[in-house]
């Protein structure tokens, strides 16, 4: 009886340890798996738009610093009187860096003249025709905002580019 008893405690033992080893195999290829199909992550960047030409954007990336934040406003020395709108924009030096727009990127921008279908009761224009935002951007002094944009970027294409209001 006390045979049985142990035949059947290795049996057990064997087939969970068995049943371990095949579940490890298992979890690697599908994390090996996962890894080949992984997609870009999604990013913020606000950044100086210097130029569109083509499909390509060229920007000047910076830090958008809110004085909420006040760790990091801190850190750069900055007080309050630095920042009057609750904000501050470190651009430690001009290094553009160019990004691909597509037939999918989404503009969202100010229109605080009311010349590109922006209403007094909502100035926010939003477009996928790049001609209209390169229109926009036309009304600035030599075509170049002096305010920086917020975009979300998947790699090096731009999915999308705001306009925030920053007084």
């Amino acid at each position: 009886m006390q045979k049985k008893w142990m035949m059947l405690v290795v049996v057990i033992l064997l087939l969970g340890f068995g049943g371990c080893g095949s579940q490890r195999s298992v979890e690697i290829s599908e994390g090996t798996e996962n890894k080949d199909n992984r997609q870009e992550k999604i990013t913020e960047i606000c950044a100086y738009i210097k130029e569109i030409k083509g499909d390509i954007l060229v920007i000047d990336p910076v830090e958008f610093i809110s004085s909420e934040d006040s760790d990091q406003f801190a850190s750069y020395k900055h007080t309050d009187d630095d920042a009057p709108d609750g904000y501050y924009i470190y651009n430690e030096d001009v290094k553009t860096k160019n990004m691909t727009l597509t037939g999918q990127t989404e503009y969202s921008f100010l229109d605080w003249t009311r010349e590109f279908g922006g209403t007094d009761a909502d100035i926010r224009v939003t477009t996928r025709d790049k001609k209209i935002f390169q229109k926009y951007l036309e009304t600035y002094t030599d075509a170049k905002p002096g305010m920086p944009f917020f975009l979300k970027v998947k790699g090096k294409k731009v999915i999308g580019i705001w306009e925030k209001p920053m007084a």
